[in-house]
């Protein structure tokens, strides 16, 4: 590491890399670890250390925020599994805070998903505005996960699938289910997804966000360290700017692979919804109103050109 470390010709831009990949608090922690922290200019191990404190506040704060959902979906006899963050961060990280999370991922059965959706929002949770009215009635076949809730700056997902094993393998789904090992956060009980399952699924994330050109070294760390005999690589085009989705190609890309997942009778509902949205989303989405919001619907329709 100390070979390593002499080579940052511009520590700025290093801090600033290590924080765009999520990996500033692990960067802290291992530096620190190794006895090298003076080997870091003085500024620069300052705001490395802050990152590591960050994230072990904000770890706390997420867990607790946790609990309440977890005794909310007990009490009500509905199971659910963590997924990537916090399922990382109380295993394979050791509760240090080092896995950096800004909310909390969970697995919940298809049938059961929008029960527990409609549960927290009665417990204080809110969702987010919906893009269509149109959106609503299929929206555990739009995508893998239900709209975010949100409730006093916290922000659950709930997950309906992790492939599409729900549609090719009924029996692999139950399975997780079944099968998921349980850990315990304090005093808590949870679930957290069989080894096997969590590598092929932190895969296919991986994959997913480098088609829709994100790809940060956290979650290619996340895999290494479950599996560390994986032999996978990671993009180098990517270490620089680990955030490129602004990029029309990968708008394009990313866009029609969302159309292709949704089962073909709900696409054509789908993108007419997307197309021609609400107007209070269209406020939200383009900051403005009345006349303004109405001539960006024809710049919509170029979606349609991505599908072709």
């Amino acid at each position: 590491m100390a070979e390593l470390l002499g080579t940052v010709q511009d520590w700025e831009v290093f801090v600033k890399l290590i924080n765009d990949h999520g990996i500033i608090a692990l960067a802290s922690y291992n530096i620190k670890e190794a006895g090298h922290g003076k080997l870091v200019p003085e500024k620069a191990m300052a705001i490395i250390e802050n990152g590591l404190m960050q994230s072990v506040v904000r770890n706390s704060w997420l867990t607790e925020r946790w609990k309440e959902v977890n005794t909310i979906l007990n009490d009500a006899g509905i199971k659910h599994i963590l997924l990537k963050g916090m399922a990382l961060e109380y295993t394979i990280y050791g509760s240090k805070g080092l896995r950096q999370m800004t909310d909390n991922d969970i697995l919940i059965k298809k049938e059961e998903a929008v029960c527990a959706w409609e549960l927290l929002q009665n417990k204080g949770f809110k969702i987010g505005l919906l893009k269509s009215s149109l959106h609503r009635k299929i929206i555990l076949e739009t995508a893998q996960h239900l709209p975010a809730l949100y409730k006093d700056g916290y922000a659950l997902e709930i997950h309906t699938r992790l492939f599409d094993e729900t549609k090719t393998d009924r029996k692999l789904y139950d399975g997780i289910f079944k099968d998921a090992p349980e850990i315990k956060i304090d005093n808590d009980k949870t679930f957290i997804l069989p080894k096997g399952i969590h590598i092929k699924y932190l895969l296919k994330h991986f994959n997913r966000h480098l088609i829709a050109g994100e790809c940060q070294i956290r979650t290619y760390t996340d895999i290494k360290l479950l599996d560390p005999e994986n032999t996978m690589e990671f993009p180098g085009q990517f270490i620089p700017a680990p955030d490129q989705r602004y990029k029309t190609h990968f708008k394009r890309v990313i866009y029609r692979e969302n159309i292709m997942v949704i089962p073909p009778r709900f696409r054509f509902r789908f993108i007419v919804g997307d197309l021609f949205p609400s107007v209070e989303w269209m406020n939200k989405r383009y900051r403005c109103s009345g006349i303004k919001t109405i001539l960006y619907y024809p710049h919509r329709m170029g979606k349609l050109l991505w599908l072709v």
